[in-house]
């Protein structure tokens, strides 16, 4: 990955989003908290907004 996270391609900047979302499910699962979908979904790479959806 680039240095600069602004240099990041979308499909670096999709890993990074799916390594914190997994961090954060490993978290709240540990907790006994529930894990919204979207953060699943995250993990998954489906789109969580319209405006991450291809048209």
């Amino acid at each position: 990955m680039s240095d600069d996270r602004r240099d990041w391609t979308p499909e670096e900047r999709r890993r990074v989003a799916a390594a914190a979302a997994r961090a954060s499910i490993t978290m709240r699962e540990r907790d006994g908290e529930t894990v919204p979908q979207w953060l699943r979904d995250v993990v998954d790479g489906k789109p969580i907004s319209k405006a991450d959806v291809r048209r």
